[in-house]
């Protein structure tokens, strides 16, 4: 019987079964719930939502083919975009295409080399301040977008994050910053208040997804910078996709191969960088939004990529309407939604020595700037006490 990304012929076969009409429409409001995301996260990284929206839809359909865990949605997440920024920031949009081909290769190495059981010893309090400081990148990055702009954005903000809570308690088919977007972009359409809105800062146009290889020259620190940023954001991928399996493997009650899922995702982060887009990885909330609106097959995530690369022609116009302050608080509840629930019952259990590895894990990611670097440093620090204490297991 042969074997496809990690699962049986027979098993893949019918992981593209099932009703269609329900993974038709479970793929549509994937890629509505999707959207505010694709461009927010975007503006994160510094590229355009173009390219944004590009890298999502293309992603999603490679990974409908590639990935092992089935229903799982990836696309570019807040914790490549924050490591995508600065080096877009410095040297351009060409040295973020190479660094996402260089990903994707290295998560498949990644893969080969089984180097998911890694993951299993990096300690809780690890990843628990992993997680706390990419939400408090993510919700300092959005300051600049609320903050010494007009009281009219101060006003916007507010009324979207009562939409936003509105519709979670009493909306639950449309994702609720869908409906704050779509409800106030119209408004404001209407109104015309002194604000921002996405096309200040940012030109949307259609583009088709052609390959496109970087041009520029580099010598050897470029590429070595290059490849630096390609592993950390392999790096960060990997962790926020295994997190993300591992979750869904709990609410399906299947298990799946995260090693086989790193080299699906390593191809699809290959494939989206040859198209000129930027790498993505797993992500937790809109997989579990798949599963209650019903997605049985890949056909659902296959929709979903495929609408959003239609929706380049379609929502071109009004994606330029969109406010840049409800954007902002989009990314601000995702933010507030990464923060692990799970920090203050940890840290009870061992105060001094559970808070020092959270606190000293964020205090490196957001000194360095780096989400890798803190879970690396930290858990080497880690196992290095224990050695020194001859303690074994994984938490104290």
């Amino acid at each position: 019987m042969g074997v496809t990304f990690g699962v049986t012929s027979n098993g893949y076969i019918k992981q593209w079964q099932g009703n269609i009409i329900p993974n038709v429409l479970s793929g549509v409001l994937i890629a509505f719930a999707l959207l505010p995301g694709a461009i927010a996260f975007s503006f994160i990284a510094g590229v355009s939502p173009t390219i944004g929206m590009l890298s999502t839809g293309l992603m999603m359909i490679v990974i409908s083919f590639t990935g092992n865990r089935n229903l799982m949605v990836s696309a570019p997440s807040s914790g490549v975009s924050l490591v995508v920024a600065p080096l877009m920031a410095s040297q351009g949009m060409q040295a973020v295409i190479l660094a996402t081909i260089i990903m994707g290769l290295i998560q498949i190495i990644f893969g080969y080399c089984h180097t998911n059981k890694l993951l299993d010893y990096i300690p809780t309090g690890v990843v628990i301040g992993f997680m706390n400081a990419l939400g408090v990148l993510l919700f300092t990055s959005q300051l600049d977008n609320i903050f010494q702009i007009s009281n009219a954005t101060y006003v916007l903000v507010l009324i979207s994050f009562l939409i936003i809570w509105l519709s979670q308690r009493y909306i639950k088919f449309i994702p609720a910053p869908l409906v704050s977007i779509i409800v106030l972009t119209f408004a404001t359409w209407l109104i015309k208040p002194d604000i921002l809105y996405v096309h200040n800062l940012a030109s949307i146009h259609v583009r088709l997804p052609n390959i496109t290889l970087p041009k520029m020259m580099y010598d050897l620190e470029n590429i070595f910078i290059i490849f630096m940023y390609g592993l950390t954001m392999a790096i960060v991928a990997v962790v926020q996709t295994t997190l993300t399996a591992r979750m869904m493997d709990v609410v399906t009650d299947t298990t799946s191969d995260k090693n086989k899922e790193s080299i699906g995702q390593g191809i699809a982060n290959f494939i989206v960088g040859l198209f000129g887009g930027y790498g993505g990885s797993a992500l937790v909330g809109q997989s579990k939004f798949n599963l209650n609106m019903g997605a049985t097959s890949r056909v659902s995530t296959l929709i979903t990529g495929s609408f959003l690369i239609f929706s380049l022609f379609v929502f071109a116009s009004f994606i330029g309407q969109i406010p840049m302050a409800v954007l902002a608080t989009v990314l601000i509840t995702i933010s507030l939604n990464t923060f692990d629930r799970r920090t203050v019952s940890f840290v009870k259990k061992a105060p001094i020595f559970n808070g020092c590895i959270v606190i000293l894990t964020m205090a490196i990611i957001l000194i360095t700037n780096n989400l890798a670097a803190g879970v690396v440093i930290v858990t080497i620090g880690y196992y290095s006490i224990l050695r020194l204490k001859n303690k074994k297991g994984r938490d104290i």
